[in-house]
């Protein structure tokens, strides 16, 4: 009888070892999750929309804004300032100056946290 407690405290042993490791990976992943971090240099509002594996719509102020978690992926990205004049987006090291108010980046792969600004 003895023997066969210990058998069972055993099975149950190994059968809640696999629970730990599933906590683990979740907590892992949160942890290193993809973000997207905008910064705003015209103190106006404005908006940025991701079209991808992780789609996004939003609005930011004067200060900017972080978005996330993404998905690892191809993006389309379109960001949108009221403020007037010619402006600098950026995204990812990629740059486009316009006076139009808006400037889309296109096939853009996002692998870590994104940067984004509007001067």
């Amino acid at each position: 009888m003895k023997k066969l407690i210990q058998l069972f405290l055993f099975c149950t042993a190994l059968a809640v070892l696999p629970l730990q490791n599933t906590k683990a990976e979740i907590n892992a992943s949160k942890f290193f999750s993809i973000g997207l971090n905008l910064s705003n240099g015209t103190g106006d509002n404005g908006s940025i929309y991701l079209y991808g594996p992780t789609p996004i719509s939003a609005y930011f102020g004067p200060s900017g804004g972080s978005y996330g978690p993404l998905t690892a992926g191809t993006y389309t990205v379109i960001i949108y300032t009221a403020a007037p004049g010619s402006r600098t987006f950026r995204f990812n090291g990629q740059a486009i100056t316009t006076s139009t108010g808006s400037a889309t980046f296109n096939n853009v792969s996002i692998t870590s946290t994104a940067f984004a600004s509007v001067n």
